[in-house]
């Protein structure tokens, strides 16, 4: 055990305390271990004495206690992930001749027969709107380490089986979702629906935002952050190049309107600071806080697009073995923002509401 910890230490080294961060990724030693029953070739993403993350050459996470490793060894190369190609490959086998796999610039798609094709288009396009907004707005953007794999199933059918196959919440009303752990995104197709949706670049919003440095996998990052920047990104305005200069022609009207109603009625004052320093919300209320996660992070982008950016730099370079408690997270909210919430309260309100007038 203490030699293991002794390499994985050397390799942490890389990363100069910044565990999330793409650095010099050719540089990691591409390690063997034995964990349990199962045999784990990747690297190390992060570590600490009783936990490790471990990066397959795929995308895919492992997460395991130290304890668990019975043997390890270099294997006489760095770390390389997977090519398009190769995982093409291994996607064509996993979902068979009923699926055609088609790859892009960022992407690898499963999908029918002839549909293929144009989804990687459709995901491309989002790809670029989101890298356009953010680079426009101070953010460094790195490339994706791994080819981005888009699942998209003809039938809701379909679509279940996966989602209980891969251990994802099958919530009522579900078409889509994004898991940090396989990298991938997975939805359905549906009848009279417009070609490009708000779930469909939600959950490449997150993909994306997961793979380009904004978000880490990893980490315990405050839900509102992650929902609200997709939520944000679902309107078509705010991504757009022609888009409008008046904020009114950015919003995501859907939740626009819930949050109107939700401060008109329901919110209780002062209650920034509790929003900010706990998920407990999303449980309790999750229309609620989607909804305020949406107005509070359009809010920052439209009006502090640097601060913004520099809130999400924190969020990223913070230990992500480290659970983030509610303090801390009002701390670093606040040393970006300002220490005065209930004034910063105020403004966002104001700001949300004269959106219509």
């Amino acid at each position: 055990m203490r030699g293991l910890l002794l390499l994985l230490a050397a390799a942490f080294v890389i990363l100069l305390g910044h565990p999330c961060a793409v650095l010099a990724l050719d540089q990691f030693k591409l390690l063997d271990l034995q964990v349990g029953g199962e045999r784990l070739t990747g690297r190390v993403l992060t570590h600490n004495d009783q936990l490790c993350w471990f990066l397959r050459r795929d995308g895919r996470l492992e997460k395991f206690a130290m304890a668990k490793v019975t043997d390890f060894k270099e294997v006489g190369q760095r770390f390389q992930a997977h090519s398009a190609k190769e995982i093409k490959a291994q996607l064509q086998v996993e979902f068979g001749k009923a699926y055609e796999v088609r790859t892009s610039s960022h992407y690898v798609v499963v999908a029918r027969p002839g549909a293929a094709e144009d989804y990687a288009v459709m995901f491309e396009r989002i790809y670029r709107e989101f890298v356009r907004l953010f680079r426009a707005r101070g953010l460094e953007i790195v490339e994706p380490e791994f080819p981005l794999v888009a699942i998209v199933f003809p039938d809701q059918r379909g679509f279940v089986a996966y989602c209980t196959a891969q251990g994802a919440h099958l919530q009522p009303g579900l078409v889509g979702f994004y898991l940090p752990s396989s990298n991938r995104v997975a939805m359905y197709e549906r009848p009279n629906v417009a070609e490009v949706d708000g779930t469909v670049i939600h959950e490449a919003t997150h993909q994306v935002a997961f793979n380009t440095g904004i978000h880490c996998r990893v980490a315990d990052h405050p839900r509102w952050v992650v929902e609200g920047l997709a939520t944000v990104l679902e309107a078509d305005g705010i991504r757009t190049r022609q888009g409008s200069s008046l904020p009114a022609d950015r919003v995501n009207r859907q939740r626009y309107l819930w949050f109107q109603d939700y401060a008109n009625t329901r919110r209780p004052a002062r209650s920034l600071a509790g929003f900010v320093r706990e998920d407990r919300p999303f449980q309790q209320t999750p229309l609620d806080a989607y909804s305020e996660a949406w107005a509070l992070s359009f809010f920052l982008l439209e009006t502090r697009p640097l601060q913004y950016s520099k809130y999400l730099k924190r969020l990223v370079e913070r230990d992500p073995l480290s659970a983030y408690e509610a303090g801390s997270r009002v701390n670093d909210f606040s040393e970006i923002f300002g220490a005065d919430l209930d004034s910063l309260e105020t403004q966002y309100l104001r700001f949300i509401k004269r959106i219509a007038e």
